[in-house]
């Protein structure tokens, strides 16, 4: 019956069946033909999702909405444009660093990029850029917010191997500047030869005041971090402090747009995500568990550790299997299914969790950008109303950006441990 559940959720994922479903059922049936009773999966599912860390997820989320809806997120764009438009290749870097620093206001990557795009693809197209190549650099920007704290992934990965949230959140910020970089240098490569039209260079006056104006979006980043790594706060906490944050921003450098229904709106829009990804997870975790309990993840580790490989080519394999994974299914059952398997293999090799947790969340971020169902793809395709084959084609290149730099994170460990 093992492989009869295993069996029924492939079967399940072809006929169209949405993945928390396939795995809830097939999940049932392995832990039903085992013996164990029915109680045993809803208990399951409801201690999936009662987790105090977890509760910091609609926080962000939430606290991301804000941002886009009442106006601080422009604020932001409008200082980086000022700072990057006139070089040349420079609005695309400006959406590359906006997605970055934005990411780190929000964790949420859908929400970065409908923000970033809403206010940059006018831009590019005005200017001269291909549509194509515009919503490609920002659907793969867009999920620099799941390496730059705080990441909702991270949160994710450390309820799962029981790691201690705020260390991850600290090892992704270094990988994070890193890969902000290559995809900056991909997007000004890709517009050095190009015909587009250079923006005029703004005064100093202007950056000046742009970055004031952005002062009370780019300081969230350091009361949030700075927080929870002097003690003050629990990261579930510093979600919380987050939105009542942007709310007070808001209501005193926004409030022509702060109004009842925007605030509602952006409340509507946390909870239908939050909801989303915490029946995903109680159906993932259900698998999980199912899987736990046929005792494939020891064996699974017996089989590995046993191989005439090294370490660092068996990390290859499961960075493989991630990214193999990341073309058919969405990065949270991914987390789910394949942790609970592979993390006893990662530490019978010897590898550092937090070295494999920055590993797995650069293999999710290529998951959401990964043809034929990538995140970030069907949002912006959703949003601007273009067919999906257009983003997936501009985003080849900058998806190329992100497979370097986890092969350089992989063979360079340094940039996750540097700060543990």
């Amino acid at each position: 019956m093992i492989s009869f559940g295993i069996a029924a959720f492939f079967l399940l994922m072809v006929i169209g069946t949405p993945i928390w479903a396939a795995m809830l059922l097939s999940g049932a049936v392995i832990i039903l033909d085992m013996g164990l009773p029915m109680q045993a999966v809803v208990s399951n599912m409801y201690i999936a999702i009662d987790s105090w860390l977890l509760l910091a997820v609609p926080f962000f989320l939430l606290a991301g909405n804000m941002m886009t809806d009442l106006g601080l997120a422009g604020r932001l764009f409008r200082f980086i444009e000022n700072l990057l438009g006139h070089l040349r290749g420079g609005l695309p870097a400006t959406g590359v660093v906006t997605c970055a620093i934005f990411g780190a206001l929000s964790g949420s990557s859908t929400a970065t990029v409908v923000a970033v795009g809403s206010m940059l693809l006018p831009y590019m197209m005005r200017a001269g850029y291909d549509r194509r190549d515009a919503l490609g650099v920002i659907a793969v920007s867009g999920t620099l917010g799941q390496m730059i704290p705080p990441s909702v992934y991270m949160i994710l990965f450390a309820t799962i191997a029981q790691l201690d949230v705020s260390k991850l959140f600290l090892a992704g910020i270094l990988p994070g500047l890193v890969i902000t970089v290559l995809l900056v240098a991909t997007a000004v490569g890709l517009s050095w030869y190009g015909k587009q039209e250079l923006r005029p260079r703004a005064s100093g006056q202007a950056i000046w005041n742009s970055f004031l104006a952005a002062l009370p979006a780019l300081a969230m980043p350091g009361i949030v971090l700075g927080g929870i790594y002097s003690g003050v706060f629990t990261p579930t906490e510093a979600a919380a402090i987050a939105v009542g944050y942007v709310l007070v921003m808001s209501a005193i450098f926004e409030w022509k747009t702060f109004t009842f229904r925007r605030i509602v709106a952006c409340f509507e829009g946390a909870v239908v995500t939050t909801t989303i990804i915490f029946i995903i997870l109680g159906g993932a975790t259900i698998f999980a568990n199912a899987l736990t309990f046929a005792n494939i993840p020891q064996t699974f580790t017996a089989f590995m550790t046993s191989l005439p490989v090294s370490e660092h080519l068996a990390m290859g394999m499961i960075l493989l299997l991630f990214i193999t994974l990341g073309t058919v299914l969405d990065p949270v059952p991914i987390l789910y299914i394949t942790i609970p398997i592979v993390y006893p293999v990662v530490l019978a090799l010897g590898y550092d969790p937090t070295h494999f947790a920055i590993l797995t969340i650069a293999c999710m971020m290529i998951a959401q950008v990964t043809p034929p169902v990538g995140m970030s793809l069907f949002a912006l395709s959703g949003y601007f109303n273009v067919p999906i084959g257009v983003v997936m084609r501009g985003s080849l290149p900058y998806l190329g950006a992100l497979l370097l730099s986890l092969i350089l994170l992989w063979l360079w460990t340094g940039l996750s441990t540097v700060f543990n």
